[in-house]
């Protein structure tokens, strides 16, 4: 073979590497992020990278750059194969051509054949300016762009990191993920300055749109980190929980105090975190969107080394774990994230039902407060249930704790159930002779209503509830663990559905 014609192949690849281009690499270290090839690079395992597209050029002489703006490819997270993105900002601001459309669109279209996950590093500015315009976003893939991000969901794993700016298209990939990182100074926004200020005349810088601590707030990330490194590992951690189980896990310090988490006072909060922790493996808890709706806890954590989906209320919270719109949306997302993929679900309930009144009916309440109770019916994944204090009203069944489709349904000696709380239900039981005693001697009203209250909490109580089976178990705290360990290994995880169940967030 003609040894020039090899030469000039070898010559075009190395001027993409960041060897090549020093001065580009230095502005990025600068700022102390990464390059687009660094982020693959630790991302992967070492050495397990196959790019696509190296050579691509855009059909816009003016505009080219090194891949075409991005850098693609295959490789493998502890010899998992996955499929990896990272759009380049250093070329035309991390835009996207026709061209380099097309080269995402490969991969999609291959992730989707052989089942791998989609990791995205998502930071860029959309079309590039004259390039799409008249153009077929997709020229070499079964979908384009956003339809096989859609097509994913549900179907594999995606992963998105934004640890820069990421507006319109570069955005819409982000958005489409099962799982958003970014950092802390990062901002992401469906349209940039140009289209704010023609839409909307409004004079805003990037940062101002879509300020990472903004979508944090707001459940438009997942996770919010520091640094890019971080934003990194964050993501690698996540993937993880759903690439593979592992044979065993550590038993947390926190179990050794599980007992004393609850107070014995019932009228005293405390953190839902400890008691999570004092369950599952240390250091496996992997909390999703914190910050939004912080009534309600959603997080990946493992079990005995299982993959599993938790979902908690806090009762540390403000509104002590009281399920509004924002909560029963993140719920149902984090049933079907879990279901899509076959990971159990552990619930543990401390719960004084949905909230009411006008500012809940006013942000939708009346048609949010369906979506976990849906998701839990279609959910085919195991669920177990741990009812740690109180479940009134129909807020456990956002919870799963409903008379179907759990497959254990436990209670601590703290549990206490019914219709709306005791204290209410036992005052509208008995208003009418209350009202009479209370005209004549109101200490006397206040005593009998304490009385009756008390007697309601006697017949609701966790040992009494269980003598009527309505669970399947009261058991002390420190046995929770174990019975659920036991329950997973007799129900090993079901293999991926050859047929995909439904796509996440579906709503």
């Amino acid at each position: 073979m003609d040894e020039a014609i090899i030469q000039e192949v070898l010559d075009a690849r190395s001027r993409a590497m960041d060897a090549a281009r020093p001065e580009a690499s230095a502005k990025v270290h600068a700022r102390d992020k990464f390059t687009a090839r660094e982020r693959i690079g630790m991302m992967l395992d070492a050495d397990s990278f196959v790019e696509y597209g190296v050579l691509a050029v855009p059909a816009n002489q003016s505009m080219q750059g090194p891949a075409d703006g991005l850098v693609q490819g295959f490789g493998t997270v502890d010899g998992h194969p996955v499929a990896i993105a990272s759009y380049d900002y250093t070329v035309q601001g991390g835009t996207q051509t026709a061209l380099n459309h097309g080269k995402f669109d490969r991969l999609i279209e291959l992730a989707h054949e052989r089942r791998w996950p989609m990791i995205t590093f998502a930071d860029g500015g959309g079309a590039r300016a004259h390039d799409l315009a008249g153009s077929r976003m997709g020229l070499t893939g079964r979908w384009g762009t956003f339809d096989g991000m859609a097509q994913l969901s549900g179907w594999v794993p995606t992963v998105s990191v934004v640890s820069g700016r990421s507006f319109a298209g570069n955005a819409s990939i982000a958005g489409l993920s099962d799982f958003i990182v970014a950092t802390r100074d990062s901002a992401i926004g469906m349209g940039g300055p140009p289209l704010v200020e023609g839409a909307m005349g409004l004079k805003l810088t990037p940062d101002e749109i879509g300020p990472a601590e903004m979508h944090e707030r707001v459940g438009g990330i997942d996770l919010m980190v520091e640094s890019e490194a971080e934003a990194i590992d964050a993501a690698g951690r996540y993937l993880r929980y759903f690439l593979y189980d592992l044979p065993d896990g550590d038993i947390d310090p926190w179990a050794e105090r599980i007992r004393s988490i609850v107070p014995s006072n019932r009228r005293r909060a405390y953190d839902i975190r400890r008691v999570i922790r004092a369950i599952m493996d240390r250091d496996t808890v992997f909390e999703l969107r914190p910050k939004w709706a912080p009534q309600l806890v959603t997080a990946l954590a493992r079990l005995g080394g299982r993959s599993v989906g938790i979902i908690a209320n806090q009762p540390l919270s403000v509104i002590a774990g009281a399920i509004d719109s924002d909560a029963s949306d993140k719920i149902a997302r984090f049933i079907q994230l879990c279901d899509a993929y076959e990971i159990a679900m552990v619930s543990l309930i401390d719960n004084p039902g949905y909230m009411v009144g006008r500012p809940a009916e006013e942000a939708g309440i009346a048609r949010h407060h369906a979506r976990p109770i849906i998701a839990h019916q279609n959910r085919t994944v195991p669920l177990y249930t741990i009812q740690l204090r109180k479940a009134y009203g129909l807020g456990p069944a956002a919870m799963g704790n409903s008379y179907a489709n759990r497959d254990l349904r436990l209670a601590w000696p703290t549990a206490e159930s019914g219709g709306m709380g005791l204290e209410g239900a036992s005052l509208l039981v008995n208003r009418d002779l209350i009202r009479v005693v209370e005209r004549d001697d109101p200490a006397e009203a206040k005593r009998l209503r304490d009385e009756w209250a008390a007697e309601m909490r006697e017949r609701n109580s966790a040992i009494n509830a269980g003598k009527r089976y309505d669970f399947d178990d009261v058991i002390a705290p420190e046995e929770t663990r174990e019975r659920l360990i036991a329950m997973l290994r007799m129900t090993p995880r079901a293999p991926l559905s050859p047929v995909k169940k439904h796509p996440v967030d579906a709503w």
